[in-house]
């Protein structure tokens, strides 16, 4: 845990997922709330979407499920983290001018409803 799933607006062309991934990983792994090796993320390219009744932006949504039991100062300093990594771009080609909607959403999943094996 935690498990990341990002969704992202297909105009956003230039976008390395793999990098986005990465970014986020290590902005999680630098909170020192979570092992590297328990971390799983995804993404997710939104080929049909729709900002408002047709706006010219492009979206990157991060859903962070993370295991009940966090404090809320942790949960505000990890969602001002994971939007920082996020709004830095790196993972953009440069030269891209549209503008994006970056989002995080932490999830709590109790604790007792999840269950893991490593076999």
């Amino acid at each position: 845990m935690p498990h990341v799933v990002v969704d992202y607006s297909e105009n956003l062309t230039g976008l390395n997922a793999k990098q986005l991934l990465e970014e986020i990983n290590s902005t999680l792994i630098e909170t020192e709330l979570f092992s590297p090796e328990d971390i799983k993320s995804r993404a997710r390219k939104d080929d049909v979407f729709l900002i408002g009744l047709g706006a010219d932006q492009a979206y990157i949504h991060a859903k962070v499920y993370i295991l009940s039991g966090r404090t809320a100062e942790q949960k505000q300093l990890m969602g001002e983290q994971l939007l920082a990594a996020l709004s830095n771009k790196k993972y953009l080609q440069q030269g891209f001018n549209k503008e994006i909607q970056l989002c995080v959403e932490l999830v709590d999943m109790p604790r007792e409803d999840y269950f893991k094996q490593v076999v």
